[in-house]
């Protein structure tokens, strides 16, 4: 393991408004605020379509071929537009043709106030933020690109193996767990990779335990044997460049999830959401305030964990409510996943998928209050 020097944080840059939030309000209230209407209805029934390839949507749609009615001059033929390639995580076009064989990375890094500033935040393609033991914890996907140095990393939790499980037998690292969450890790299809094991960890010298365990993502993934490829497409993606006309203007929403007050506003100079969290600007280490082009409230009932029945275990299977913030507006309807191999698919009220802006996507991963495992997360809509 190297230790590394890295520079410290830097002056924040000019952050989203985090002025008060408007009062929190219940779950069926919350919904009414948004036109929630829809979504309740919705709720009520299952979706029927999971995320599939984005030529079935938006991009690379074929037309009909046509014949003529006289049997003598046949009509010329449509040729069928070929489906545009993109990278599976982020629906962005294919300029790499390699990353179809490169498997996926998750690396947990800790959202615990002495873990501030994150260093990675910007870069993973998708990044999920669950229930942890106190303060929330992050679940970072890699794909299309790598950074030399993320962190904190800290400990994996029972709820991962399912969570994870739609990215094609991913790489996971995180710094250690209980042994009974690493045991369930090594027997899944998961590739369990631990502090220590193998290339890419590095330490921090500025930070203290449990603090400094950082990592290099494309040296993590270099453990994976070539039997482990890129994920399937996990979402429905808009072409780019393509304003999004579903649901309803919404500049953003607050959150309380778990410990931790979180804000995302929607930012129209960069066509991105910035986040905020306990009232502050979420800034990285780099002096970037954390961002993403689209977010996705998933709620999940949580259940105490079989290794540790102090600590949550998200149920990401099934269905329940979710809210699409994407292109400045919201779109209400459910999340629906069968078994964990299949990604989230996000469905409106009518059934059909729901299409994101190609590029980065942040999935909150609140408490229902329907598990035994209650909570008190709160949300509410800003227009």
């Amino acid at each position: 393991m190297t230790t590394m020097n890295r520079p410290g944080p830097t002056n924040p840059l000019e952050a989203a408004d985090t002025s008060a939030p408007q009062q929190a309000v219940s779950r069926r209230r919350l919904l009414a605020l948004a036109g929630g209407a829809a979504l309740l209805g919705a709720c009520s029934s299952s979706a029927k379509k999971p995320a599939g390839t984005v030529a079935d949507t938006a991009v690379g749609s074929s037309a009909p071929t046509t014949s003529a009615a006289s049997t003598t001059t046949p009509a010329p033929t449509t040729v069928a537009a070929a489906p545009v390639p993109v990278e599976p995580l982020t629906g962005r076009a294919l300029a790499d043709p390699a990353l179809l064989s490169r498997a996926a990375l998750v690396v947990k890094v800790s959202n615990d106030p002495g873990a501030r500033p994150q260093t990675g935040l910007n870069d993973p393609d998708i990044i999920f933020e669950a229930w942890g033991a106190g303060p929330t914890r992050f679940a970072t996907i890699w794909h299309s690109r790598d950074l030399d140095f993320v962190g904190p990393i800290r400990s994996c939790r029972e709820q991962d193996v399912n969570l994870v499980g739609e990215f094609n037998r991913a790489v996971f690292a995180c710094s250690g767990g209980n042994p009974g969450n690493l045991a369930l890790l090594r027997s899944s299809d998961l590739l369990l990779v631990t502090e220590g094991q193998g290339p890419g960890w590095e330490l921090d010298p500025n930070r203290s335990r449990p603090h400094k365990t950082h990592a290099n993502t494309a040296l993590l993934r270099s453990n994976a044997g070539p039997d482990r490829t890129a994920p399937a497409q996990q979402f429905h993606y808009r072409p780019v460049g393509q304003a999004s006309v579903a649901g309803d203007p919404m500049t953003g929403f607050d959150l309380q999830i778990q410990q931790v007050f979180v804000q995302w506003r929607y930012d129209t100079a960069s066509g991105t959401y910035l986040r905020a969290q306990d009232r502050h600007p979420h800034m990285l280490s780099d002096g970037n305030q954390v961002s993403t082009d689209n977010v996705v409230i998933v709620w999940l009932d949580y259940d105490p964990s079989h290794t540790d029945n102090r600590s949550p275990d998200g149920i990401t299977t099934g269905s329940n409510p979710a809210l699409v913030f994407t292109g400045g507006r919201l779109i209400l309807g459910t999340w629906t996943r069968n078994d964990r191999l299949e990604p989230f698919a996000l469905n409106d009220a009518a059934g059909a998928p729901i299409l994101l802006t190609p590029g980065r996507t942040f999935i909150e991963l609140p408490n229902s209050g329907k598990g035994s495992f209650r909570g008190n997360d709160s949300f509410t809509p800003v227009a």
